[in-house]
């Protein structure tokens, strides 16, 4: 352990109830790891002591959004906020459902499992603000020659112009290359920033190559499609 490094004191154990009185009366909740304390709000369960299950529910809420918010960015849409709390009710849910796997993985792997649990929370964001993001637009010509603006709008989901573009990229030969591609189809950017996740990041690469990988991957394409209209 590092010289200077915190640590956390012996919790009593789960079934210690008035031990766990003593802790949260004396504000000592704060000295010890998460992990045990959502152990311990299992352990009673919905039907035990409330005054000491609101205590450490309330401890273990505030922990999480504490740590959450950390991890969220305010790039995103709303400021991060949508994303910290689909989080923050995905985990407490969690904490309540011992049976669960999040439930269980707080038990042993507090921070982890919080990671996890936001990481997934920014991609459901980014899919929602893909989904929902305004059409591109460009000038256009009516029947009747006057100038009008075109609105240009993306392929569903499904959609024979969506499987098409998949099949395009189905024929990029290297798997890492295809996946940056589709992540940078997404909204993802090529390097880390402050509470995003990036395509570097989860390729194991550099955003340098990222984006030097989404550039050939461009080129390809465009040569694919002009083969495909040939």
């Amino acid at each position: 352990m590092k010289p200077g490094a915190k640590t956390s004191e012996e919790p009593p154990s789960p079934s210690d109830l008035e031990g766990w009185r003593r802790v949260a009366a004396a504000n000592g909740l704060r000295r010890l790891r998460p992990e045990d304390i959502v152990a311990t709000i299992q352990h009673i369960g919905p039907n035990g002591d409330q005054r000491l299950l609101a205590a450490l529910s309330t401890h273990i809420s505030d922990e999480l959004l504490r740590r959450i918010k950390r991890l969220v960015g305010k790039n995103h849409r709303n400021e991060g906020e949508d994303i910290i709390w689909r989080a923050h009710h995905q985990l407490i849910v969690a904490v309540l459902t011992p049976n669960s796997k999040d439930g269980q993985a707080l038990c042993k792997t507090f921070r982890t499992c919080v990671e996890f649990r936001v990481a997934d929370a920014i991609r459901a964001e980014r899919k929602y603000a893909y989904r929902n993001k305004p059409f591109k637009t460009q000038p256009g010509v009516a029947d009747d020659g006057e100038e009008i603006v075109v609105t240009i709008e993306p392929p569903e989901e499904g959609s024979e112009q969506a499987a098409e573009v998949q099949q395009l990229l189905n024929r990029i030969p290297d798997p890492r290359k295809r996946e940056a591609f589709r992540l940078h189809m997404h909204g993802c950017p090529l390097g880390p920033g402050i509470g995003t996740t990036s395509i570097a990041e989860q390729l194991g690469i550099s955003a340098k190559t990222a984006g030097e990988w989404i550039a050939e991957t461009k080129a390809l394409l465009k040569i694919e499609i002009g083969a495909a209209h040939d």
